[in-house]
């Protein structure tokens, strides 16, 4: 009872239950040949593997508390700023998703608005022009105005990817000159914070305010960042959603949920963090290793003098010497061709000690470059890459299998960037390319009758979101295979030019045709499937 008495919170409450379940073990009948008091073994206290596991139940805030997740932060960003893999990961998933940004094709619903697909083809390409007149000029859509919508889109995965989340705060700023008000200004995930003299409560959790749902109302934001401590910090609260008309006004890209009920993200790397730490060390120790091996010092022992003259006196460097002018030990490095002060010996490209007398050179065999590192290295990286999802193939850009086995590497890969370019469309991009036409309506820029109702709103803000594709390992390959798929119906050709170009069918269509009418207009022959195809006006000509 004297220990229970010194336990409190969390450890108290696992012995108590960990003495009452024994209790009930022994209580029950036991089962032969089971190995474990428990009928799931994973849920023993009394296997030795087991007995040191005991973690806690508890809820998302708890399992993220602000402490742990800032921790997991700096490191992550300590890991990307200096270690190689931890930085390939995050860029590598930022080039397959994003690359150079994810671009919108406006899909109106015209069956819902009782529009004919002329005017809705002519309402898509009306929004499009809209949209990229915002989104190609840094002065119109970013607040610092020195990056365009599609570099705001990497920028912002980065940092999500990095510190858990980022925020997006859409102000309005109406510059001399500009089209636009609508601006985006990212704000990094420790901005988003409570100050430290006001304690969490249930309806605020690191700087977001929720509802009784569990809904995000407001943010909290700080004037600069909260390890600046040069300057004064206040901290505001901003609206997530205006309280009007209910629009965002905050966007907040999370890396990933793994929990309902989970207000704020963590790091992408944080699953990762300890064996990419050990990985980097023991890395750069191989590296320290390499390079000392390849130093070849040559330490040389010096015999007496034979010089008649000089026989008879003392030895030049004698430690018998009292004179106080004695040359010291000379060490001649061939790196920088300097001699050192002293008796300081240091490994160099091409060093030469010279010892005293009586000293023996010791020969080292450092048995470096390791062969082992490599086998011992690639293994690491696909258990780190199992974690993150990204096949270790594509993590160190080395392609060194077969085509099947690099084939996989890139399906499994696909289905990665599609799930996150998905995240990124529904948490930055759709709500950013919305809160554009809807001040493009409101100045009156584009004609959308009955755009306040919010079900025409949605008919009209539709839009599909296109990235860049994932790439062919052998085109003749994947071309013949989407012939065959669109022959026989299981997709068509929309699908196809979206996933081997990344482009929009119609404007491929459109392009291809006018390219059809200038060369026939122009007498060069249209080759179709290695066959010049026929002009069907001449041959309703010559019938």
């Amino acid at each position: 009872m004297g220990l229970l008495n010194k336990l409190t919170g969390d450890k108290r409450e696992a012995l108590v239950r960990a003495e009452l379940d024994r209790l009930a073990a022994t209580q029950a009948k036991p089962r032969a040949n089971s190995g474990s008091e428990t009928r799931h073994r994973g849920a023993s206290r009394m296997i030795r593997s087991m007995l040191s596991w005991l973690p806690g139940l508890g809820s998302p805030r708890q399992d993220t508390p602000t402490g742990e997740r800032e921790m997991l932060i700096s490191r992550t960003r300590d890991a990307y700023r200096n270690h190689m893999l931890a930085r390939a990961a995050v860029n590598r998933a930022a080039t397959n998703v994003v690359g150079m940004g994810l671009t919108v094709r406006p899909n109106v619903d015209g069956e819902a608005l009782g529009l004919s697909d002329d005017e809705t083809d002519a309402l898509n390409d009306e929004l499009a022009r809209g949209f990229r007149l915002w989104a190609e000029d840094p002065a119109e859509c970013d607040i610092e105005a020195g990056l365009d919508f599609y570099m705001l889109q990497r920028l912002a995965f980065v940092s999500a990817l990095v510190s858990g989340d980022v925020f997006a705060m859409t102000p309005d700023d109406q510059r001399p000159g500009g089209l636009f008000g609508t601006k985006l200004q990212l704000v990094e995930a420790e901005r988003v914070s409570n100050p430290l003299t006001d304690w969490h409560n249930p309806t605020e959790i690191d700087g977001v305010r929720i509802d009784r749902f569990g809904k995000p109302t407001h943010i909290r934001v700080c004037s600069g960042y909260p390890s600046d401590y040069t300057t004064a910090q206040t901290w505001r609260w901003y609206p997530i959603f205006g309280p009007q008309t209910g629009r965002r006004r905050v966007l907040h890209l999370v890396n990933e949920k793994g929990r309902p009920g989970q207000t704020r993200g963590v790091p992408y790397l944080a699953p990762i963090l300890e064996a990419l730490q050990k990985l980097e060390r023991f890395s750069q120790a191989e590296l320290t290793a390499a390079v000392i091996s390849a130093m070849f010092t040559v330490a040389i022992k010096h015999a007496p003098s034979e010089d008649p003259d000089l026989m008879g006196a003392a030895p030049m460097w004698s430690d018998d010497s009292d004179d106080p002018n004695k040359p010291e030990r000379p060490v001649v490095s061939s790196s920088g061709e300097q001699t050192s002060d002293g008796d300081s010996l240091t490994l160099g490209e091409g060093a030469v000690w010279d010892l005293e007398e009586g000293a023996e050179p010791v020969p080292i065999n450092p048995n470096r470059p390791n062969a082992q590192f490599d086998p011992f290295f690639v293994a690491i990286v696909k258990e780190i890459g199992a974690a993150l999802e990204m096949p270790s193939e594509v993590l160190l850009m080395h392609f060194s299998t077969s085509y099947t086995a690099a084939r996989a590497a890139f399906n499994q890969l696909w289905k990665f960037i599609k799930q996150r370019r998905h995240h990124l469309t529904v948490q930055f991009c759709q709500p950013a390319y919305e809160l554009v036409i809807d001040e493009l309506v409101a100045r009156g820029r584009i004609n959308l009758p009955g755009y306040r109702d919010p079900l025409r709103r949605r008919a009209y803000t539709r839009a599909l979101w296109i990235g860049e594709p994932l790439g062919s390992l052998n085109e003749q390959v994947d071309a013949r295979a989407a012939t065959e798929r669109i022959a026989n119906g299981t997709s068509n050709e929309h699908i196809e030019t979206m996933a081997l170009h990344g482009e929009d069918w119609e404007d491929v269509h459109r392009d291809r045709a006018r390219e059809i009418q200038r060369k026939r207009a122009e007498g060069v022959p249209v080759y179709v499937g290695g066959k010049v195809q026929d002009d069907p006006a001449s041959a309703d000509a010559d019938e």
